[in-house]
């Protein structure tokens, strides 16, 4: 059990060393300078950043559909059909004669 724990204490160790604590200290300098910035400048990052990201949206989905309409997109499918299995087949004999014949029907002999 103990060996199990220090693999997570190790584990602890690099994901705060690589991840959080690096992350911690660029979303504290981030949240400074967006909070430093005033109202009216602020409001211009914002938009400037959601217009960049529709142009990319927009950009993404028309190079997409224009490769659709190339016809690029598609790739040919070789569609193979399955094989029927050449399995021996062994005439099964009644064991007994019934007098009813195919039809569950009583024969007339």
């Amino acid at each position: 059990m103990s060996m199990i724990s220090g693999f997570r204490a190790a584990r602890d160790t690099v994901y705060n060393k690589v991840w959080h604590t690096p992350k911690g200290k660029l979303s504290a300098r981030l949240r400074k300078v967006c909070d430093d910035l005033p109202h009216g400048k602020r409001v211009t990052v914002v938009g400037i950043m959601l217009t960049v990201f529709v142009l990319i949206a927009f950009f993404v989905f028309g190079h997409a559909c224009y490769r659709i309409g190339l016809g690029q997109a598609m790739r040919r499918i070789e569609v193979r059909h399955i094989q029927p299995l050449d399995l021996p087949v062994h005439k099964v004999e009644p064991l007994t004669t019934t007098v009813y014949d195919n039809a569950g029907m009583e024969s007339e002999d």
